[in-house]
């Protein structure tokens, strides 16, 4: 059991990307799956794994953001455990 917040969750808080609420557990899920699958996903891939949510509170920028934040943060993470910083 966690503790704590995912990572994709933690980014969603950060970049703003949680409107109402109804839609980002969908969100969440797939961009998990996506980053499970390809760590440093382009623009278009994201969008592509995100094709079958709908949201009618924003425009998707936050969201593709806050996925792009968390594989960022996740490459950081890697590659600072890799230089033995961690």
């Amino acid at each position: 059991m966690r503790d704590s917040l995912h990572p994709v969750q933690e980014a969603f808080v950060k970049h703003g990307a949680v409107q109402c609420g109804y839609c980002t557990p969908g969100f969440i899920m797939s961009a998990a799956m996506l980053l499970e699958e390809k760590a440093n996903p382009t623009r278009n891939e994201i969008e592509q794994a995100i094709t079958g949510n709908l949201c009618r509170c924003t425009g998707y920028y936050k969201i593709v953001q806050a996925i792009r934040g968390a594989a960022a943060d996740a490459s950081k993470e890697t590659q600072e455990v890799k230089d033995g910083q961690i």
